[in-house]
């Protein structure tokens, strides 16, 4: 039973509306898509994993997908977390592609692709850590459950080599498609019961509830300015901005689409750069219009919360 979805990570749906709204010379750009396309890789992987965890019986393993727990003063993220009565299961996931090394001798795993070698932090190791946090979050609130961890290795065509000695890897590495076959292994392994069907759903809501959604700020993070990123209206159909309010819609002088609804859209970008509330005045500026009272129609009519009344009304991110 899946109690936390897979959703896009908001930083991903950031970043592609950054790369929208920031011009291919900007000095920035390369770097801001070569993120956009790691963070989107990560998720596609996740995904990837996340098929396999469908065919599991809903009524016997309890799914997060992404849980961000709280940890003294930080947090720590598991890509998939699997509940049971018996034990709680990380998987870690990597998308990789090409010829991966687990190095046990400097705890690292190191990826060749194009001719090319590179070093990486080693996902076991990861994946402890992963575990450690989990039961001291565990231990903190008198919970005794036993956990254990895969490392999934979602590409089925990278090739995955260790040295013989390091059973850890040789025991922990998998891949996507022997992803079921090991949890059934751990299945087995765990015999004892430790709660009830109704303790567990318990545990589950408190898990989500003690769940953090990650904050991400881009234009913080790349250190961009407001007056960088352009505004107006996209086109829905060539993505040329600005459009133009004409007739009560949105027109497009590079390719003449029209369209009522393209402002949605630009709220959706102005939401995830700029913050969680829009005023009137921020609408109008960003979308380019002159008119109060037409800002006013179309921020209504998106059925947004609201907070506040006349000029100081702000209107907030669903």
């Amino acid at each position: 039973m899946q109690i936390k979805k897979l959703m896009i990570p908001a930083k991903v749906v950031a970043l592609e509306c950054l790369l929208r709204r920031l011009h291919e010379s900007h000095p920035k750009y390369s770097e801001i898509e070569a993120d956009y396309a790691r963070f989107l890789k990560g998720y596609r992987g996740e995904k990837a994993v996340a098929y396999y965890l469908n065919f599991l019986p809903d009524k016997k393993f309890y799914l997060f997908h992404s849980l961000r727990l709280p940890s003294g003063k930080s947090h720590f993220q598991m890509d998939h977390l699997l509940l049971t009565t018996r034990f709680a299961l990380i998987l870690e996931c990597k998308n990789f592609f090409g010829t991966l090394f687990f190095d046990d001798s400097f705890n690292q795993m190191i990826r060749i692709a194009n001719e090319k070698e590179e070093g990486f932090q080693d996902p076991i190791s990861q994946a402890k850590w992963h575990q450690q946090q989990l039961k001291s979050f565990f231990h903190s609130r008198n919970i005794s459950l036993p956990t254990d961890y895969f490392v999934v290795i979602s590409n089925p065509s990278t090739i995955v080599k260790t040295n013989p000695q390091n059973r850890q890897a040789l025991k922990k590495v998998i891949h996507g498609h022997s992803l079921l076959d090991k949890i059934a292994e751990a299945d087995r392994m765990f015999q004892t019961e430790l709660f009830d069907p109704k303790e567990v759903r318990n545990l589950g809501k408190r898990l989500l509830k003690s769940h953090v959604e990650e904050e991400f700020d881009a234009l913080e993070k790349y250190r961009l300015r407001k007056s960088e990123i352009l505004t107006g209206v996209r086109c829905p159909q060539c993505e040329r901005i600005p459009m133009i309010r004409k007739n009560r819609t949105w027109f497009c002088s590079e390719c003449r689409t029209k369209d009522k609804n393209a402002h949605v859209s630009a709220v959706e970008d102005y939401f995830h750069l700029f913050g969680a509330s829009i005023t009137n005045k921020q609408f109008r500026d960003f979308v380019h219009l002159e008119s109060e009272d037409t800002a006013k129609r179309l921020l209504k009519s998106l059925n947004l919360p609201t907070k506040g009344a006349n000029k100081g009304r702000k209107y907030l991110k669903p």
